[in-house]
C-alpha cells in the first residue's frame, strides 16, 4: 500500500508549477524588453528555489502514525540470556560497562 503524500510535498510541487507559469510569463512579456541575460538567468534560478522553498516550509506537517514493534516471547527469551552479569561474589565494578548490579545483593547469612 503507498503511503500519502504529504502536506509539504505537495505544497512544494504547486509551488514549483506556479513559479514556472509566473516565470514563463515574465520572459514572454517582461523579459522581452531588453532585460540583460544575466538577470533573467539568475531570476529562472532564483525565484523558483525561493517560492518553492517557502511554500514547504510554511505548509504544516503531516504526522505518521506511529510504527509499534512486537517482540515474540522467544526473542525476548534470547536477549534475557546475553545480558551481562558479574559472577557470584564478584563486585560490580569488575564487569567492564556495568554500572550498577542488576539485581539487590542477598541479604547477609545471620551468624
Amino acid at each position: 500500500m503507498a503511503a500519502p503524500v504529504e502536506t509539504k510535498v505537495q505544497a512544494s510541487t504547486a509551488a514549483a508549477a506556479v513559479s514556472g507559469l509566473a516565470l514563463w510569463t515574465l520572459g514572454h512579456y517582461v523579459f522581452k524588453a531588453g532585460v540583460p541575460d544575466v538577470v533573467a538567468s539568475w531570476i529562472y534560478v532564483l525565484v523558483p528555489a525561493a517560492v518553492t522553498f517557502a511554500a514547504g516550509y510554511l505548509a504544516k506537517h503531516t504526522d505518521r502514525p506511529v510504527a509499534t514493534v512486537t517482540v515474540p516471547v522467544a526473542a525476548a527469551a534470547a536477549v534475557e540470556k546475553t545480558l551481562i552479569r558479574p559472577a557470584a561474589g564478584e563486585p560490580p565494578s569488575s564487569v567492564p560497562g556495568l554500572l550498577a548490579p542488576p539485581v539487590a545483593p542477598p541479604p547477609a547469612a545471620p551468624e
